[in-house]
């Protein structure tokens, strides 16, 4: 089971409320107290501090390492706003003068602590026209310092750190959470404890603490008197990040999880308050920071050790909007491009009584859109249902049709044509959260539908081609590992390089034509082609813009040691990151713009296809027994198909529509008819309405089954019937189909039979049915 810790990392995001940060760096306040352990070590002079004024007193004394507590005041609410820095003294004398020699404050230092609270709202400070002079030159003054010393985007050091906080408005001292040696019984000595022992301190202290800053900071030195001073040249971060930090400013960030006991953030030195965080916030390439600046992560940065997984300490986040929408997927839309299959103009043409559909596809790009750079082929997020804010993939989409317009007519043949082409694709850029892993798949679909028929409504078509075509293909991106600053990722695109890509024909159906040859192979070497090309300039663009095939660089190279990518819910890019133990200042490179190597041009060409209509005709030659006397009671009506080829026709279906009316006005004046026997020329006079579909002249019957269906009334009240007949039937050279009916029939009139003919299905053969109209003539009586 997954630790409930390291689920709620997978939260984390750059997010505020109505915007975002770039990228965000966390560093709880252990691994910074830890770190400033470190520093100490590194520079014995840091815990030398000595000052003297001949008005206000002297002290000199050794340090210990800082501490800081983020958040504010030890066992109270956590202000995400506030840091406390403690300075801690090991040993040493505090002599603060009195109106005489014997009113000196005179104390050891061993067991000093004093705790100035650094107020991060402060970044935010503007210089009021309107204010007074004085006001006016207060927050001018605050301002340079935070520009100057405190808002270095992309400087982590834990030195540059130190510096700014070490600092920052030493005016500011928390005395209800500083420490002031201890009583005569060894416990710590308040301050309250302190005035009450000596209530001249009340002023005293912090007048003293007062010009001790005031001259520090007239010297440009820290409280600890180190000179504030960047690093020479040749010292500094050989290895520029891919995305240089423009704009950086402080919050804190509380841990919490109350599957651990922590319902809420606690400012303490040890677990939990220890896993609180100090955040660099931070935005790249001039990017302005957010309006709302508050985090609204819902995750946490740090972690608390399991049985299973370490305890992390500090994080550096790579937003979704940095590392997808403006480094990978700009990448990546060059497949979006590529895996379009575009159908252009389709056109009619006859020659005689012959007549062809020609149509053209492109692969490659939409021609509406030539440019490879253009916005149209990128990704668009895909939101969570339950929290509109979050992203979960990205996908692309797009779809293009073409319609021969208008229907094509061959007046020789009397045939209509109609064709429509429709491309469209789908790409999916997704991940699992927890994982290192970026999918990337696409389904691309080309398909058509031509018909041909005697009509322009293309009603009952005796000819059509329905082709769908399918081609899915799939990569993978992994964050492979992350050294020196170094995010590491690589490309599975297959063993071709061609991301696996499939071609696949999932529907075919034609009739009276075929597919054109070569069509098949045509579509699959081309995309496959220009897919396989995109794979080279990604691969190539990863080189470029990783500085090595697949890396990239973070900003504080030198300052962390990173480990352990990966990927969080909504796309963030997490890296585990610890301090590293460095000296001086990073110098912060200029801001560089990220250059991609535009995807491969892909030229417009049309590919050219056809498919010829081949008009149907009947296999049997059909007509009726003249004469046929109209407006008579019962009359024999024999219409009549006769196989006048060389070959058996085969038939698995007949049917027979005719009119029928009560009064007259059809060919037939009864609805209701049931299946007989009798010999052609023979009728039974006792019976009526009677019919038989038979292949010789004695009664057999020519089908398994046969079928008389009354259809619904059209006007003027004409009843449609329906005689049919299933089953699998020989008719031999010079042999007759017949439909034989005993029935009343209408006014002499000509009336129309529609003949159906079904044939067996045969590979590539002509249409399985052909609809037939025979006219049938009743004379007068």
């Amino acid at each position: 089971m997954t630790d409930s810790d390291v689920l709620l990392r997978l939260k984390t995001s750059c997010a505020t409320t109505y915007d975002h940060y770039d990228q965000v760096v966390a560093v709880s306040q252990k691994i910074i107290n830890d770190a400033f352990v470190g520093l100490y070590d590194e520079n014995p002079e840091f815990a030398k501090i000595s000052f003297s004024d001949r008005r206000v007193g002297s002290i000199e004394g050794d340090l210990l390492s800082p501490h800081l507590l983020l958040g504010g005041r030890e066992g109270g609410g956590i202000n995400l706003a506030t840091v406390l820095y403690v300075m801690r003294f090991k040993s040493g004398k505090l002599i603060i003068y009195g109106a005489t020699e014997e009113d000196d404050f005179e104390d050891d230092l061993d067991g000093w602590k004093l705790a100035v609270k650094v107020d991060l709202d402060k970044q935010f400070v503007k210089v009021d026209p309107t204010a007074d002079p004085a006001e006016q030159e207060r927050q001018q003054k605050i301002w340079d310092f935070i520009h100057n010393k405190f808002s270095i985007p992309g400087d982590y050091s834990i030195s540059r750190l130190y510096a700014k906080l070490s600092d920052v408005t030493w005016k500011d001292y928390d005395y209800d959470a500083s420490q002031f040696g201890h009583n005569s019984d060894g416990t710590p000595r308040s301050w309250a404890q302190l005035i009450k022992q000596y209530p001249d301190l009340e002023i005293g202290l912090p007048l003293f603490l007062g010009k001790w800053a005031q001259q520090q900071e007239d010297e440009s030195m820290t409280m600890a008197g180190i000179k504030l001073m960047g690093e020479p040249p040749e010292e500094n971060d050989p290895k520029e990040s891919t995305f240089e930090p423009t704009a950086m400013i402080h919050q804190v960030f509380g841990y919490q999880n109350p599957a651990k006991g922590v319902p809420e953030p606690v400012v303490s030195y040890d677990v939990p308050g220890n896993l609180n965080s100090l955040l660099y916030c931070e935005m790249v390439e001039d990017n302005p920071l957010p309006q709302d600046s508050k985090l609204a992560s819902r995750g946490i940065f740090t972690t608390q050790p399991s049985s299973t997984t370490p305890r992390i300490d500090g994080s550096f986040v790579l937003s979704h909007q940095l590392f997808l929408e403006k480094f990978l997927l700009p990448m990546l839309n060059a497949f979006n491009m590529a895996t379009i299959i575009y159908p252009d103009s389709s056109r009619f043409s006859y020659s005689g009584t012959s007549s062809t559909v020609s149509w053209n596809y492109a692969i490659g790009l939409d021609k509406n859109h030539p440019n490879p750079g253009d916005s149209f082929y990128s990704f668009k997020p895909i939101y969570n249902p339950g929290s509109p804010q979050d992203v979960t993939a990205y996908k692309f989409t797009w779809e293009h049709s073409d319609t021969l317009t208008p229907k094509g007519y061959n007046p020789n043949s009397k045939v209509w044509g109609g064709f429509t082409a429709i491309g469209s694709s789908e790409v999916d850029f997704k991940w699992e959260p927890g994982t290192n892993s970026f999918r990337v798949t696409g389904l691309s679909e080309y398909k058509y539908d031509g018909e041909w028929a005697d009509n322009e409504g293309m009603r009952y078509p005796f000819g059509w081609l329905r082709d769908t075509y399918q081609f899915t293909w799939g990569m993978k991106i992994d964050i492979s590992s992350v050294e020196g600053g170094v995010l590491k990722m690589s490309l599975d695109a297959g063993p071709r390089e061609d991301c696996n890509g499939n071609l696949a024909m999932t529907r075919h159906q034609q009739q009276q034509t075929s597919t054109p040859p070569g069509q098949t192979e045509d579509i699959k070497n081309r995309i496959t082609s220009v897919i396989s090309s995109q794979v080279r300039t990604l691969k190539a663009n990863l080189a470029e813009a990783f500085q090595t095939t697949g890396q990239l660089t973070y900003p504080g190279y030198g300052t962390f040691d990173f480990s352990a990518p990966t990927i969080g819910n909504t796309g963030e890019v997490l890296a585990t990151i610890a301090f590293k133990n460095v000296t001086g200042k990073i110098e912060v490179p200029p801001p560089q713009s990220l250059t991609l190597r535009p995807p491969e041009s892909v030229p417009f060409l049309a590919v050219p296809f056809s498919a010829p209509c081949v008009a149907p005709i009947a296999k049997l030659s059909w007509s009726f027994t003249k004469p046929v006397k109209g407006s008579s009671e019962s009359v024999e009506i024999l219409i009549n198909g006769k196989n006048n080829t060389d070959k058996a026709i085969s038939l698995v279906s007949i049917a027979f529509t005719l009119s029928s009316q009560p009064s007259g006005q059809g060919l037939v004046t009864s609805t209701e008819f049931k299946a007989d026997k009798w010999t052609i020329g023979e009728p039974d006079e006792t019976k009526h309405d009677i019919f038989q579909i038979v292949v010789d002249t004695d009664g057999t019957p020519a089908f398994t089954d046969v079928a008389a269906d009354v259809g619904e009334d059209k006007p003027p009240g004409i009843t449609p019937i329906t005689f049919s007949g299933t089953g699998d039937v020989s008719i031999e050279p010079g042999n007759t189909l017949t439909l034989a009916l005993w029935t009343g029939t209408g006014f002499p009139n000509t009336y129309p039979v529609s003949i159906v003919e079904g044939w067996p299905k045969k590979k590539e053969r002509a249409c399985h049915s052909l609809r037939k109209a025979v006219n049938v003539i009743l004379s007068p009586p």
